[in-house]
């Protein structure tokens, strides 16, 4: 089966992961580091920041669920659609959740003035940056902007999937240690762009006290010894700007032939800069989630449905940006469901084909 709803490189995990996972059974025995402090170093250097400002993670998942124990969030501001345990995580701690729509005819792009108009002091905003399921990029500028003008809000940038993007426009080259933002946090993922989504780390950026205040709050232990030294290794690898650039090139050229091949057989594209695409089915599908289910069951292929997502319906779908080969088989299976839908049609067959 071929899983098009999990957005992990195609290239898989970088030689230097696999030489550090392969050297870590004799540790198994050992309790972690509590305090990552290799992985913290590792991370700060790779950023060009002390160590003091990195928070690692059992993935970013985890930090997403605590961080809004941590800032003793009153409410949290989420954007539709956006990646949905922003609003599980929010629902845990019993906070109220304020949506801001994103719509399909501004191509899903975020007016950062609304949230500002809408966040009250002690909020939690969660900005996807690029957005899942969107792809969309923002300002980050205007983030830093916003979150200067409003210090009692929690401003959170979820930059899960930010290595993918060419000449990436990340908040931390803009120098949260230097710009005294404490209100602004940068969560990262490791395990998408490193395939490593089977071994859990992630890491915040965040002002020093409050790092220190999560490492108290976090369970001891939270990253594995073998999560620790291959995030360490990686992060260390004379090797990372060949894997980076390799792989930038890689999603880039295939996101593009995704895109035309997908317009070309009808369907709405968002531009969108991640390793994944976001787009509409056309009027020869009967429905998204038909034309999903016929892939998996007739093609062996997996797509993410977004009906689930808030600000989507079920029209639309999400699917990853794989290897060339991967690629023309989805696009072959699409040719073959959506030509007999329109075929269907034509005849005045109607319903789920699957």
């Amino acid at each position: 089966m071929l899983d098009f709803s999990a957005n992990i490189n195609p290239l898989g995990a970088p030689k230097a992961a696999q030489a550090a996972f392969g050297a870590c059974w004799r540790t198994l025995a050992d309790y972690p580091d509590p305090d990552c402090i290799a992985l913290r170093t590792a991370i700060g250097c790779h950023l060009g920041l002390s160590s003091e400002w990195v928070l690692p993670g059992n993935g970013s998942e985890q930090l997403i669920w605590w961080l809004p124990r941590l800032l003793g969030a009153r409410r949290v501001l989420v954007t539709a659609p956006c990646y949905a345990d922003y609003r599980r995580a929010a629902a845990v701690w019993g906070l109220e959740v304020v949506p801001v729509a994103l719509y399909a005819e501004d191509d899903f792009d975020l007016d950062i003035g609304r949230v500002v108009d809408l966040a009250r002091d002690g909020d939690l905003v969660w900005l996807g940056h690029p957005n899942n399921p969107t792809g969309r990029l923002l300002a980050v500028a205007d983030v830093a902007a916003a979150a200067a003008a409003r210090p009692g809000v929690w401003w959170v940038l979820d930059e899960a999937f930010i290595d993918f993007v060419e000449d990436a426009p990340s908040a931390v080259p803009l120098g949260l240690d230097r710009l005294g933002l404490e209100n602004l946090i940068v969560l990262r993922s490791m395990t998408k762009f490193f395939a490593l989504a089977g071994l859990r780390l992630g890491y915040a950026v965040l002002a020093p006290e409050l790092a220190v205040a999560a490492r108290r709050l976090l369970p001891d232990w939270s990253v594995s010894t073998p999560a620790q030294a291959v995030g360490a290794a990686v992060l260390s690898d004379p090797g990372l700007a060949a894997f980076a650039a390799q792989t930038r090139d890689l999603i880039g050229s295939e996101r593009a032939v995704l895109t035309a091949a997908l317009r070309g057989l009808g369907a709405r594209v968002i531009d969108g800069a991640a390793n994944y695409l976001l787009w509409r089915v056309p009027a020869s599908a009967s429905s998204a989630t038909g034309l999903a289910a016929a892939l998996l069951q007739r093609h062996a292929i997996a797509v993410r449905t977004c009906d689930d997502y808030a600000g989507l319906d079920a029209a639309w779908l999400r699917v990853a940006v794989r290897g060339p080969e991967d690629n023309q088989r989805l696009l072959k299976a699409l040719v073959a469901e959506l030509t007999q839908g329109a075929r269907a049609g034509s005849s005045g067959v109607a319903g789920n084909r699957a």
